[in-house]
């Protein structure tokens, strides 16, 4: 009986020191994260821009940010100014910070372009290649365990080639859900010597998301 209880407690502890110990491939970690990301159908993201100009850093967009499926609907900051948008389809309103009134574009695809980013956070997560992976532990955000990767890829986003290069990105991949969670990702002015970070938080992936046509 003390035999069979010694082989028992070995094999719990040695099964508790290899999850302890064990640790995934970072390269099929952060694929599946992304699969994850983009096959939701809805999510809520918090999107902060900074950029250093002068030595100084300049807060260029903070978004509070909802899609599901098609639809979009942001607020927040751009550039000191607020700002408050819905996308329904290929119809784009804008709520006037001074009226409070919807603005109505039929165009929305041409003004999706400009704000490419705080409308379409998942832009940023396209790339070419992935370049090497390294996996930096873990850690805990909003009380999830997650892994945290790093990376410098090559991106698959012309709006973001065209102004920056020397990208490099931090992924966190929730262990629960396996889906990327947050991305923080810092990158060089191609103009000037300057740097640029970006931090998009997503929550609720593949929860309700209800969005509306605004009504004046």
């Amino acid at each position: 009986g003390l035999l069979l209880l010694i082989l028992i407690g070995t094999v719990l502890i040695g099964g508790l020191v290899w999850r302890l110990m064990w640790q995934p491939n970072p390269t099929q970690l952060v694929v599946h994260g992304l699969e994850k990301l983009n096959g939701a159908t809805s999510f809520r993201y918090d999107l902060t821009q900074h950029q250093w100009v002068e030595g100084k850093d300049r807060v260029l967009s903070q978004i509070l940010g909802e899609k599901d499926g098609g639809n979009t609907r942001i607020q927040g900051q751009l550039i000191g100014s607020p700002v408050e948008m819905i996308v329904i389809g290929d119809t784009m309103y804008s709520k006037d910070p001074f009226s409070k009134k919807w603005v109505r574009f039929a165009s929305a695809p041409a003004v999706q372009e400009v704000f490419l980013a705080e409308l379409n956070p998942l832009s940023l997560l396209q790339f070419k290649e992935l370049g090497e992976v390294v996996l930096r532990g873990q850690e805990k955000l909003n009380g999830e365990k997650v892994w945290v990767c790093q990376l410098k890829p090559s991106i698959q986003n012309q709006l973001m080639e065209e102004f920056w290069n020397d990208f490099s990105y931090t992924l966190n991949i929730s262990k629960s859900t396996k889906a990327v969670v947050k991305a923080a990702i810092q990158a060089k002015s191609k103009q000037k010597a300057e740097s640029m970070e970006m931090s998009i938080v997503f929550k609720d992936i593949g929860k309700k998301v209800q969005i509306q046509q605004p009504i004046n």
